[in-house]
């Protein structure tokens, strides 16, 4: 399976949960410390290109192993743990704000 059809979707969204993932910290470390946490945001804003040009170039130019292919190892697991990667952060903040109060 070639991923180069992947090129700017994958990157995108993994960029934009890792993204989500930094605002989550960054908003943990606010409310635990009452410290502005701007310089972190700033910092997560600007690794965003970054990461997204790092998954580009993987997504764009890699192909995946002969090995995924050969066995197909795709048709015998789930995807749960992409989902679970998605949900974590929100679910979390949930829990979190659920135990604050």
């Amino acid at each position: 399976m070639d991923t180069s059809m992947y090129s700017w979707n994958v990157p995108s969204v993994l960029s934009l949960v890792f993204l989500l993932y930094g605002v989550d910290i960054a908003s943990i470390y606010w409310a635990t410390t009452s410290t502005n946490p701007a310089p972190f945001i700033l910092l997560a804003l600007l690794a965003y290109p970054v990461v997204w040009i790092i998954l580009y170039a993987y997504y764009h130019y890699k192909r995946r192993y002969l090995k995924i292919r050969q066995d197909k190892s795709y048709e015998k697991y789930s995807s749960i743990w992409a989902i679970l990667f998605l949900l974590f952060p929100y679910v979390f903040l949930i829990i979190f704000a659920l135990w604050l109060q």
